[in-house]
């Protein structure tokens, strides 16, 4: 039930046989040049592979993931402040792979490929550096690369645009207004990007190349009539945020008619934020039926659960009667999740996690009947916990729930799904729900502490937020103890660091703890995969050895 199944895992380490073991990189600062590589490999065969619309869709949302990620947008790609390979981020991953989708985007599929295949051939069981890289495209293509490195890799961050335009109806002419509104401080500066701007009218639609440079600028096109649709940077090339000033029908007209993936899911954003809106939400619904986009239908269906009117959830209960897509079925899920005291809801949400043909759309359930605080969710939260289904998909799900809930009552069962034996993934799932309830109790405690010298990283970590968020300041000695470990990783130090000052402040101080929560529980899921990813790593490269050490011959 995967989008892409196993497939970006498999290209991603069978691109490491070029990027990172051919030619690997010279030192933790470039450390890009082999996982960015890697990244663009897995996205690479992806937009081979699979429909158009797949590759579209997961860039845009890493995009947006990545946009709104202080602790990454401050930072450059190229940097020499790694004291320990856990504190490999989404700029060496995700950017890295952004950044060379855009390099192919701006000079061209023919000369990349060009380029690639010299800087191959010329470090060839080399170390290099990202000099080496620029250096081999520039040499096969005869195209300076100075700017696009310096902004993208040395540099920090990338624009955020503020949109706006007029139509001139005398001299028929379009304005478009751009500003660059990022903070240009630290390595974050100004961004030349050569990109379209598509202008329809009653006529059709016409794209015109322009290159932004400046703080403000503005460009002129020409118009036979007032646009029906602009767009800036057509089919979302390259890495940005953009604050376009349009009125609602431009937007409405934008989701249904632009032919581009990302276009339409800027259409859906923009109309997901208006929430009540009649004519917003009729048209999300009409996106989440007959999109031919998955992607889109799934982000129209968290657009109709953002605006929590009861034609939004009409429209949701409508579309899961027809909607075939794993993904798409678990988001239309998750989003009747916010639609508490609705009996037809309820009832829905409760048959899915039940049965349903989609083992992802009833884990969403199991998950909603824990938000919606469904009379009987824990009873149904238990029977899931007690059943077993794929990966244990259905009991995290169902464990995670319950911290949702807020019942006292499922404590036992938390505990003993926390404790160690377990799979790790369901111990984390325990432990996060634990840490929300029955906070008086010094003995959840006292049981979390204990997971703190735990040889798994991610139970570590799941633990150290738990902590935190159970807000018990006799935790801070244990907290304290492992910050004082040899057998810390360190990237783990700020976390610890930072639970404890939570700690030390205490409940109730102000508004800013919830968010202080989410983002721990967001910090610790992110650091997770990556430290699992890792061990994957160290695995594989213990199997390697083993086969390596077979052939050698005996010792005399």
């Amino acid at each position: 039930e995967y989008a892409t199944g196993e497939d970006p895992l498999i290209s991603h380490e069978l691109g490491h046989q070029w990027f990172g073991d051919l030619v690997t990189c010279k030192d933790w600062g470039n450390i890009w040049l082999n996982e960015g590589f890697a990244t663009f490999m897995e996205r690479w065969w992806v937009e081979h592979y699979f429909p158009k619309d797949q590759i579209e869709y997961e860039l845009w949302n890493d995009a947006k993931d990545w946009m709104e990620s202080p602790g990454l947008y401050e930072k450059p790609i190229v940097r020499h402040d790694f004291d320990d390979s856990s504190e490999f981020d989404g700029n060496a991953y995700n950017k890295g792979g952004w950044v060379l989708f855009m390099l192919r985007h701006q000079i061209g599929e023919e000369n990349f490929f060009a380029g690639l295949k010299h800087y191959l051939e010329v470090n060839r069981g080399k170390n290099v550096v990202t000099a080496d890289l620029t250096r081999a495209i520039e040499e096969a293509t005869h195209i300076n690369l100075d700017q696009f490195f310096s902004q993208w890799v040395y540099g920090a961050g990338a624009p955020r645009f503020d949109l706006a335009y007029t139509y001139d109806d005398t001299k028929h002419k379009v304005t478009l207004k751009v500003k660059q509104t990022q903070k240009l401080e630290g390595r974050v500066g100004l961004f030349t990007l050569p990109l379209n701007v598509e202008i329809s009218t009653a006529s059709g639609a016409k794209e015109y190349p322009i290159t932004v440079s400046k703080a403000e600028e503005e460009f002129s096109f020409p118009a036979d009539s007032a646009p029906s649709m602009v767009l800036f940077d057509k089919g979302g090339h390259f890495l940005k945020s953009a604050e376009f000033h349009k009125d609602k029908k431009e937007w409405l007209y934008q989701l249904k008619n632009a032919t581009e993936t990302a276009d339409r899911l800027d259409a859906v954003d923009a109309l997901g934020k208006l929430k009540d809106d009649t004519d917003a939400v009729a048209s999300l619904g009409d996106a989440l039926k007959s999109d031919k986009a998955w992607g889109v239908r799934a982000t129209a269906a968290d657009g109709l659960g953002a605006a929590k009117s009861p034609a939004a959830a009409k429209l949701l209960l409508q579309a899961l009667d027809t909607a075939n897509a794993p993904w798409v079925r678990s988001r239309i899920v998750a989003a009747l999740g916010n639609f508490k005291d609705n009996k037809d809801v309820l009832a829905r949400v409760s048959a899915v996690a039940h049965e349903d043909k989609s083992f992802r759309a009833r884990a969403s359930a199991l998950q909603a009947l824990g938000k919606l605080k469904a009379p009987g969710a824990l009873e149904e939260l238990n029977a899931a916990v007690a059943a077993d289904s794929p990966d244990a998909f259905l009991r995290n799900a169902a464990l995670r729930s319950m911290g949702e809930l807020g019942d006292d009552k499922a404590v036992p069962t938390l505990r003993d799904w926390a404790s160690v034996g377990k799979r790790i993934e369901t111990r984390q799932a325990a432990i996060s729900s634990l840490a929300r309830l029955d906070k008086n109790n010094k003995e959840i405690t006292q049981q979390i502490a204990s997971y703190l010298m735990e040889p798994h990283f991610p139970v570590r970590i799941s633990s150290i937020f738990a902590l935190g968020t159970r807000g018990d300041s006799s935790a801070i000695p244990a907290l304290e103890a492992l910050l004082k470990s040899d057998d810390l990783s360190i990237e783990m130090a700020p976390m610890i660091k930072g639970q404890i000052a939570r700690l030390k402040k205490g409940p109730g101080k102000g508004p800013e703890e919830a968010s202080d929560g989410d983002k721990g529980e967001a910090e610790s899921a992110a650091v997770s995969r990556r430290l699992e990813r890792l061990e994957k790593l160290i695995q594989e490269m213990n199997e390697r050895l083993k086969l390596i050490e077979e052939k050698l011959p005996p010792k005399k």
